[in-house]
């Protein structure tokens, strides 16, 4: 399954990028600074063994500043509350805060985007959950380097308000590598 999201992720990117045909520049695509809020729904893909997860609601906060019609960099941060374990007590909830690169495809009212992300994500085990190296501990943590891959869409209601939706993958590293999870979402943003 993670297979098939990022390729089903790659190609909403080339499909945006193709249609990035010569768009003049309009008020939308403005240089300057923005913030947002969402929630999301995140559908795991945990490697747990023989331990099923269930999937977990979140949210994310968001900085940015696009210096480009096309383009612009933003900070986000964003928590899932906990996948609960489906054999006994216990969940994985994360933190997530990457860089993320952003490309619009269009500059218009209506601007699909592609992304791409690094930063670091850290996990917390609770309940009767613990990671490999707990040394008897009842509650874990791990943070390790975190990728963020992406699609999405901006869409203004007026030239400060935009209304976002957005599918991501989130894919860890070293020890948390087995705890991805494909976020999809929404929110609410203002550009300055």
């Amino acid at each position: 399954m993670k297979k098939f999201i990022v390729l089903m992720n790659l190609c909403l990117l080339a499909l945006t990028s193709s249609m990035a045909v010569a768009q003049e520049p309009s008020e939308f695509s403005r240089k300057g600074f923005y913030v947002g809020a969402g929630g999301i729904y995140a559908i795991e893909n945990i490697d747990g063994g023989s331990i099923t997860f269930d999937d977990s609601h979140g949210f994310n906060l968001r900085v940015g500043y696009r210096f480009h019609p096309h383009i612009a960099i933003e900070a986000e941060g964003e928590r899932t509350m906990g996948f609960d374990s489906q054999q006994f007590s216990g969940d994985v909830a994360t933190w997530t805060a990457t860089i993320n690169g952003k490309f619009f495809a269009l500059t218009g009212q209506i601007q699909p985007y592609g992304l791409i992300g690094v930063g670091a994500m850290n996990a917390t085990t609770g309940g009767q959950l613990v990671f490999g190296n707990s040394n008897g501990q009842s509650s874990t943590k791990e943070t390790e380097v975190a990728f963020r891959y992406g699609a999405g869409m901006d869409m203004y209601i007026t030239k400060n308000w935009v209304v976002n939706f957005e599918g991501t993958y989130v894919n860890p590293r070293g020890d948390l590598s087995s705890t991805e999870y494909f976020g999809l979402g929404g929110g609410l943003q203002y550009r300055f």
